[in-house]
């Protein structure tokens, strides 16, 4: 022990942070379980991992320390962690492991991770995506995107994904190259699919198509490629929140079978893969084809119907008048110009009928026009696609669509009277 100039008495930095690191050693156990948030993880190339962690109050940091988990460790914990948990160590997450508390005189204080238990994780993992759904259905916006109509025809295609993901490439070779020939255009929105920085990136990407919402019908997120432990930034609020707020459906493509990640949760489609998405979307236009073949089928027939009718009442009329020349021949010269007048009356009085007829049947059509009978005033209320005709089946809280001569108001229904309004 040095003596100062004042002869008081000091340690040396040596002995001081000995004397910590006993009593330290004298203090604590040889390993503890601890509860942490990695606040940053690094590996070099020899294989050791490097943590950063913290514990949190409010999104206050209130403890901070170093920790580490040597190579030969770090492969078995990180494999064991994985394989369950189906996500790598990552910034961000809770974890539970056991560690010895080391000093070091040199190097400070730091931990010694052991073990970790991926069971812990898992379960903050869980808690993590029930609280932000909870979130979602409390703001009122969890099945936002799912009340949006398909359009009949969807074909221009906003597509968020990473333009190197082998998913994206057998996206667009699913749509363009499809069987029946059908036109699809796309336009692709760049963003990370994995990584620290994928949500901000999808987010940003989401803007973008918002901006543009006129150009497109539809909006698709497609992964596929990579693993299924990349899927956690489809599990958080801000990625989730513009998804269920986009003004249009969107569909989900991101390459996994089993959970549901909240993304899934409030789209308006889920599928599992990018090329199921273009399979959804290929169909979505083959049955509006069947639909318009239909109607040009009952057209062609009831075309034919009237055609043969009027074939019909054309071979009647010229048979009866096969009879006119003997019937002229036989009357007298002064009959004939009597017989010539009645004919020009008859067929006069024929064609007026005929066309008397066909100006009723085109008045029936113009008034009973949807958008002339609107233009008058009335309207057309929908709920799921479907016209309301009465309060039956209506109730509070549902979404109607009503369409005017001009425009669509989107309303909620605060209250339904099913008696209200009869006979008026």
């Amino acid at each position: 022990m040095e003596q100062l100039s004042l002869h008081k008495p000091a340690l040396t930095l040596f002995e001081l942070n000995s004397l910590i690191r006993s009593a330290i050693n004298n203090a604590l156990p040889d390993l503890c379980w601890v509860v942490a948030e990695i606040a940053e993880s690094k590996c070099n190339q020899k294989g050791h991992c490097y943590l950063d962690l913290i514990e949190k109050e409010d999104d206050r940091t209130i403890a901070q320390i170093r920790a580490t988990i040597w190579s030969y460790e770090y492969r078995t914990l990180s494999r064991k962690f994985e394989s369950a948990t189906k996500t790598p160590l990552r910034q961000g997450m809770k974890v539970l492991f056991l560690a010895a508390v080391t000093f070091h005189e040199v190097y400070g204080l730091s931990l010694n991770i052991k073990d970790i238990d991926p069971a812990y994780t898992m379960g903050e993992m869980a808690l993590r995506k029930r609280e932000i759904v909870e979130r979602l259905k409390k703001e009122g916006i969890i099945d936002r995107n799912k009340e949006l109509i398909l359009p009949l025809v969807p074909q221009r295609i906003a597509v968020i994904s990473s333009p190197t993901a082998a998913g994206y490439g057998d996206f667009l070779d699913q749509l363009h190259n499809n069987p029946y020939g059908f036109k699809f255009s796309h336009t692709l929105f760049p963003a990370l699919m994995q990584g620290e920085e994928a949500e901000r990136s999808v987010v940003a990407a989401f803007d973008g198509i918002v901006k543009m919402k006129d150009l497109f019908d539809v909006a698709v997120i497609i992964r596929g490629g990579g693993s299924v432990a990349d899927l956690s930034c489809f599990d958080n609020y801000p990625v989730a929140s513009m998804i269920a707020r986009c003004p249009l459906p969107v569909i989900t493509g991101i390459g996994h079978e089993k959970d549901d990640t909240v993304a899934d949760i409030v789209a308006h489609t889920r599928l599992k893969t990018p090329t199921a998405v273009a399979e959804f979307l290929i169909s979505g236009t083959k049955s509006f084809e069947e639909r318009l073949i239909g109607i040009e089928n009952r057209l062609r027939l009831y075309s034919d119907g009237l055609l043969s009718d009027a074939a019909n009442i054309l071979n009647s009329l010229a048979q009866r008048l096969s009879f006119v020349p003997f019937h002229i021949i036989a009357a007298p010269r002064s009959h004939l110009g009597v017989l010539e007048k009645g004919i020009k009356v008859h067929v006069t009085q024929y064609m007026q009928r005929k066309q008397d007829k066909l100006s009723s049947i085109e008045q029936t059509i113009r008034l009973l026009d949807p958008v002339n009978v609107m233009k008058r005033g009335y309207s057309i209320t929908t709920l799921n696609g479907k016209a309301v005709r009465d309060a039956t089946g209506v109730g509070k809280g549902d979404v109607l669509e009503t369409q005017l001569y001009r425009g669509i108001i989107s309303s909620i229904v605060t209250s339904a009277n099913e008696d209200g309004g009869q006979g008026r």
